[in-house]
């Protein structure tokens, strides 16, 4: 993760918008260590004072390995789709105006001592709600994080979207502590891994399809506009010469591409409803209709397209998620982290 991303609209053979909202939120006030009391009461897999520790780690590690743009160095801390698209942005740095590359390479922070930690009893990973500050960012913006123990016990940032809105209260089990939905859990009439369809659906379709499960949101509102407004790079005089649709996985894809990070964490709320965490992937195709027609990638794309005039681009997408899915009702889609992590 680096400084603020800020919406900006989808170009042809381009970048894509960075959608960031801000909010609020409420969340635990515990600050204890995680022992329990005598009798045997559950343990969460980290304590908090560790999981701030955890936090600072990683915004100190995360802000040396920007300003070097050290990949190894911030693997060491990242992982999952945010390192996927750390990575990407790494790459394509080069590409990004002066003025952006200035501001990327300055340190932010997350405030760990009024973040809200939802750390679970099992599994191996858990939700920080915390405040960011730093060059892009404004007062009252805050990030859901999820950190999950990678190979030889290490805690790593996988997941980081920026959260408009207030977050549901999330339910406390046994202990006190936030109960783990799998992946597979249906909620009300919402399957959790049905998430990332549905977010899908409104760059493919507008929403039309399996995206009519979402409510109105600002978050909701930028992805259809990206759909809307996809083909607004053709000139009048070139209507009916160039195409632009986006699609879901398919077998065109490239393997490189192909969703590396399926992954849904959630939480159950306090309403019967969940906190949910996910990944999605998505492509934009521009391409040529006419004999003698061509794209020219922009110069993000190339880094990727050796071919200078190709007939068709596919600009594939990471989408890292954030949403209330309520026991009834439409889901509310509390935050969108997008980046172009590829092309072909």
């Amino acid at each position: 993760m680096g400084t603020k991303k800020t919406a900006v609209s989808t170009a042809a053979a381009g970048l894509t918008a960075l959608l960031l909202a801000t909010g609020c939120s409420g969340g635990s006030d515990d600050d204890g260590d995680g022992a329990g009391d005598e009798k045997a009461q559950p343990r969460p897999v980290i304590s908090e004072g560790q999981a701030r520790k955890v936090l600072e780690r990683y915004v100190e590690t995360n802000n040396a390995a920007n300003a070097a743009l050290n990949r190894k160095a911030l693997g060491e801390v990242e992982g999952g789709a945010l390192y996927q698209q750390s990575q990407a942005q790494y790459r394509q740095f080069p590409t990004y105006e002066k003025k952006y590359q200035a501001l990327y390479k300055k340190p932010f922070r997350y405030r760990a001592d009024e973040a809200h930690y939802y750390i679970p009893a099992r599994g191996d990973w858990y939700m920080v709600d915390a405040p960011v500050e730093g060059p892009g960012y404004d007062e009252g913006d805050r990030s859901l994080l999820v950190f999950e123990r990678a190979g030889g016990g290490t805690w790593k940032n996988v997941a980081s979207v920026g959260i408009q809105g207030r977050i549901p209260e999330v339910a406390r089990g046994d202990g006190g502590l936030p109960t783990v939905l799998p992946a597979g859990t249906e909620v009300g009439t919402t399957a959790l891994d049905g998430l990332d369809d549905a977010v899908n659906d409104l760059y493919v379709s507008g929403g039309k399809k399996d995206g009519k499960l979402l409510a109105d949101s600002e978050v909701r509102k930028n992805m259809v506009k990206d759909h809307a407004t996809r083909r607004d790079w053709i000139r009048p005089e070139h209507d009916g010469y160039f195409e632009t649709e986006f699609e879901s996985e398919n077998r065109k894809w490239d393997d490189a591409y192909k969703p590396a990070f399926p992954d849904v964490y959630a939480l159950r709320t306090a309403d019967g409803g969940a906190l949910a965490v996910f990944n999605s992937y998505d492509a934009r195709v521009d391409f040529a209709t006419r004999p003698g027609f061509h794209i020219i990638p922009g110069d993000a794309t190339s880094l990727y397209v050796k071919e200078k005039e190709p007939l068709g681009v596919r600009e594939y997408y990471a989408v890292q998620n954030a949403a209330h899915v309520p026991d009834e009702g439409k889901v509310e889609q509390l935050g969108g982290e997008v980046e172009m992590i590829g092309a072909s």
